[in-house]
């Protein structure tokens, strides 16, 4: 894995926000890059072989699986910038330094780069970072559960308006800007599948279509979505980005 091409900006003149003690913050300021995407960009892809650990600082990854034989992708879960250890723990915990999803930080994100080889040392010294990293894997866990859940005992309606759902509890507003097309790479359908659901969920008075929009009519927070505390867990896609 590299690093794609990027802005890249001075570590001391961040708030990391990370609780991680001085000591670990002084071998972030020496050995890191900090880097801010102006678009979506691909961090990584299933298979690589990594040489960075990623702390993400602002922004949103999402983090999903693609099969290229049938050219479908499925949204695993995503990580927002108040879980930062969310997405380091799948980029250094592994023996071979592999990843097995592929990862798209969004417009706007703002992510640390670390060396692996310095992480892994955290892990042997830093209780801060080991206690934040154990709550990570169990929020991946609790997201994963999620996800397979809906996938495989919902309809492809339920799982649709789920996915709407948790994307407008996201971000505060009942009208999500996004594509057919994207919302089935999102949840592993096919664009035409999604669009004749969504038209007979307009027929039904459960949202309003509108070109690269969709208003929910009758929106309710989803219960599931708030007990995993997770944005969009059935969802991610593959844009711009080099790896």
């Amino acid at each position: 894995m590299t690093i794609p091409n990027a802005n890249t900006l001075n570590i001391a003149d961040v708030d990391l926000k990370l609780a991680i003690g001085q000591d670990l913050e002084k071998e972030v300021v020496s050995n890191g890059r900090l880097v801010s995407f102006d678009r979506d960009t691909v961090l990584f892809r299933e298979g690589e072989h990594l040489k960075w650990a990623l702390i993400l600082v602002e922004g949103s990854v999402q983090l999903f699986h693609k099969n290229f034989e049938r050219d479908r992708e499925l949204m695993l879960y995503e990580v927002s910038h108040d879980e930062p250890s969310k997405l380091s723990c799948i980029t250094f915990y592994n023996d071979d330094a592999r990843v097995s999803m592929c990862a798209v930080a969004k417009k706007g994100s703002t992510l640390l780069y670390i060396p692996t080889a310095i992480m892994t040392d955290w892990a042997k010294k830093s209780l801060e970072w080991n206690q934040m990293v154990i709550r990570s894997f169990r929020e991946i866990f609790d997201a994963l559960v999620c996800t397979l859940k809906i996938t495989g005992t919902s309809s492809l309606e339920a799982r649709i308006k789920f996915f709407l759902t948790c994307r407008s509890d996201k971000q505060k507003s009942n009208v999500i800007h996004m594509t057919h097309e994207q919302i089935a790479n999102s949840i592993g359908t096919s664009r035409v599948v999604v669009s004749r659901i969504l038209k007979d969920m307009e027929s039904n008075g459960v949202l309003r279509l509108s070109r690269g929009q969709i208003e929910l009519l009758h929106h309710e927070s989803n219960k599931m979505h708030s007990m995993t505390n997770t944005a969009q867990r059935p969802q991610a896609r593959t844009p711009k980005g080099t790896s």
